[in-house]
């Protein structure tokens, strides 16, 4: 139950730092942000990271749960980048 709190906490993370990039925004057609909404973006996401290594001292051995942590931040920055080509393929076709 730990790791599925876990792959969501880095898959939003992953998420907030990289609609704070211009190049995605307007790739999924959002609207531009300011200096300070990209900084509190930028912020959220490194703390929704730092929350997902924190509850790997909730699994019963800590060291191991930092290598799960490891394997989902792979899993969920590959979901990120996955959802990007795709979106990528998308815009190129229309």
């Amino acid at each position: 139950m730990i790791s599925v709190v876990i792959w969501l906490l880095s898959l939003a993370g992953f998420w907030l730092l990289c609609i704070v990039t211009a190049r995605h925004r307007k790739l999924f057609n959002l609207k531009p942000l300011n200096q300070r909404a990209e900084r509190i973006y930028k912020i959220a996401g490194f703390i929704l990271l730092g929350l997902a290594l924190a509850c790997t001292s909730l699994m019963p051995n800590p060291v191991d749960g930092i290598l799960v942590w490891f394997g989902i931040l792979t899993f969920a920055s590959l979901l990120i980048s996955a959802l990007l080509a795709v979106q990528q393929r998308r815009k190129r076709k229309a």
